[in-house]
């Protein structure tokens, strides 16, 4: 009699705890969570390069302007010095000078304001175009979750998961068109 009633307590329990164990067994499903390195991205992407060498071609170009600047500062500084020069004509290239200084202030704010707002143009217009077509190849592969790592506080994944050099070369053949 003890053993008939052991083997019914056996029996409601495992009955008992079958739609757990199948819910387990679903959990336990594999999920893995991909990743993009946006900087990368766009960095190393052939629109990144373009952008990074029109905003470096600007950056050379207000440099030169800023020496040839710099340079009519340092003659005006020169002329100043000599013992020839009247109080008149002293004072005149002092204010000469301020102006330029003025001048040389008022240009490296702006140019590096314009820079600025023209790293921020290709950035956002990059970046905004990446994202669209990350989301569109997640759908087509049937991924649940793609990650920024920078983003995400994700401090280790797996390489096999990055989709980083994929997306560029996506994102290149598709600039290319």
């Amino acid at each position: 009699m003890r053993k008939a009633l052991l083997a019914l307590a056996v029996t409601v329990l495992a009955g008992t705890f079958a739609p757990y164990s199948t819910v387990c067994a679903a959990e336990a499903v594999k999920y893995e969570v991909y990743f993009v390195n946006l900087q990368r991205a766009l960095n190393e992407s052939n629109k990144g390069k373009q952008a990074r060498a029109l905003i470096d071609a600007k950056i050379a170009k207000a440099k030169q302007k800023l020496k040839q600047m710099e340079a009519e500062v340092r003659k005006l500084q020169k002329e100043l010095q000599s013992p020839v020069l009247s109080q008149t004509e002293k004072d005149k290239k002092e204010l000469e000078l301020q102006k330029k200084l003025s001048q040389i202030r008022q240009f490296k704010q702006e140019t590096q304001l314009e820079i600025a707002q023209l790293e921020q143009k290709y950035t956002n217009q990059i970046l905004k175009e990446l994202v669209e077509l990350i989301r569109k190849y997640r759908k087509e592969k049937n991924i649940p979750v793609i990650l920024d790592p920078r983003e995400a506080g994700v401090i280790a994944a797996d390489p096999k998961l990055d989709l980083t050099d994929t997306i560029i070369k996506l994102y290149n053949q598709q600039a290319g068109r």
